[in-house]
């Protein structure tokens, strides 16, 4: 049975010096002719107000002329348009942005060039090599992916929620769960979720890691005892069932409502935070360390990426090799990371004095140096896992089984999918 993967980024990045004043800048030889190449780039990110701009400094520093393919919005019906694509070798997208669930399901199939030569041993040592040997690199050594950025699954609360109800820590687990009581009335609730059955795994997830557990073992009682936490809040009123279709869009609507008081999302929500006038010191929502549920296990986080693949059916594999080569280095990581308001995937920029004014810079800093990050429980055949696990809990939450029934059936899953 497969383990949760334990990323401690923070002893890992100072083994290697990654903090300790940070690695000199990567020059990257971008283009050796004057030929203006095609590339058809396919990705989540281009209906950002940032992303104009960008795409003209990618453009320029490439000396490339980018088409732009959207993906869906929806998480099911981009996973079905990326693997329409790449399994049926369609040729006219050459660069796709994917996701982890999506690397995770064709890293081990023939859909994707393997990008060894452009993630080379000296620049692998510039990005979190725990999460690159966990979730990246393949069994044969094997690597198909240039990470696009770096995120974490972090506590976001309302802080005039907490100064309106007294609240000056969230640091350990009774506070959290008396806080998120309190704050619960007829016009929000305490605890905010994602739980569509495509998402609801990151929270799950979340909550076995705060009490030492294993998603793949759900005989263990500290698995267990994470469950239990996460449904308590349901039974004792904090949360609701009516997010069982809730994405993170919904989840992050609800919290700039003031509709919820805590809820887990990604980093990637800061820049629309900052935005919207909302993130702290300028607004009342900050990300906060993780509660501690367990003393022996500390605060836990998910960690997690999206990534550039190359199509194996491209036929402008030239032009996506300047372009994937500028989106490892450095400055294609500083560029995106200044563009997006991101955290970026070369870890030794997390230190750079140029990112100090970035908009949740202190905290990822924090988090990096402070909490334990995981690794996701995702296994090749990912959305199957991922779905079939969300829709139990969706049983489990509508009090169609009971919390014992949930384990036993989510370990026939995890033993199906996990082999």
């Amino acid at each position: 049975m497969r383990k949760s993967v334990l990323m401690m980024l923070f002893i890992a990045l100072m083994a290697n010096g990654l903090f300790a004043g940070g690695a000199p800048e990567t020059k990257v030889e971008l283009v050796d002719d004057n030929t203006t190449l095609n590339l058809v780039l396919m990705t989540k990110d281009s209906t950002t107000s940032a992303f104009p701009d960008w795409i003209k400094k990618v453009e320029a520093a490439c000396n490339l002329k980018i088409t732009v393919v959207p993906t869906p919005t929806n998480a099911g019906d981009r996973q079905a348009k990326v693997t329409t694509v790449l399994s049926t070798g369609d040729k006219s997208v050459d660069i796709i942005t994917i996701n982890d669930e999506m690397y995770t399901a064709f890293k081990e199939t023939s859909w994707l060039e393997k990008l060894n030569d452009i993630m080379t041993p000296e620049l692998i040592e510039q990005y979190p090599k725990a999460y690159l040997k966990d979730m990246v690199i393949t069994s044969d050594g094997s690597l198909y992916s240039v990470p696009m950025y770096f995120s974490v699954l972090g506590w976001f609360v309302n802080t005039d929620i907490m100064k309106e109800l007294g609240y000056t820590s969230l640091s350990t687990w009774e506070e959290f769960e008396s806080f998120v009581k309190a704050a619960t009335n007829a016009d929000r609730f305490g605890y905010g979720d994602a739980w569509d059955p495509n998402y609801v795994f990151n929270s799950l997830g979340s909550f076995v890691n705060l009490y030492g557990g294993d998603y793949y073992d759900w005989a263990n009682p500290k698995t267990q005892a994470g469950l239990h936490a996460l449904v308590k809040l349901l039974k004792n009123g904090s949360t609701t069932t009516s997010q069982v279709a809730d994405q993170y869009e919904q989840l992050y609507q609800n919290m700039v409502a003031g509709k919820r008081a805590v809820a887990l999302l990604y980093t990637t929500q800061i820049a629309k935070l900052k935005k919207a006038g909302l993130f702290a010191p300028q607004g009342p929502i900050a990300m906060i360390v993780p509660p501690i549920a367990d003393k022996t296990i500390g605060p836990t986080a998910y960690c997690s990426s999206w990534h550039y693949v190359l199509n194996a059916a491209s036929p402008n594999k030239t032009a996506a090799k300047r372009f994937l080569k500028y989106a490892a280095s450095e400055q294609g990581q500083f560029d995106y990371t200044q563009s997006f308001g991101t955290f970026p995937a070369y870890l030794s920029l997390l230190n750079d004095s140029r990112l100090d004014n970035l908009t949740g810079i202190s905290e990822m800093r924090e988090y990096v140096n402070s909490v334990i990050l995981h690794g996701r429980p995702i296994v090749p055949e990912s959305m199957e896992y991922i779905s079939e696990i969300g829709n139990l809990f969706h049983r489990l939450v509508l009090g169609q089984i009971d919390e014992a029934e949930f384990c036993k059936q989510a370990q026939t899953s995890t033993n199906k999918f996990s082999k």
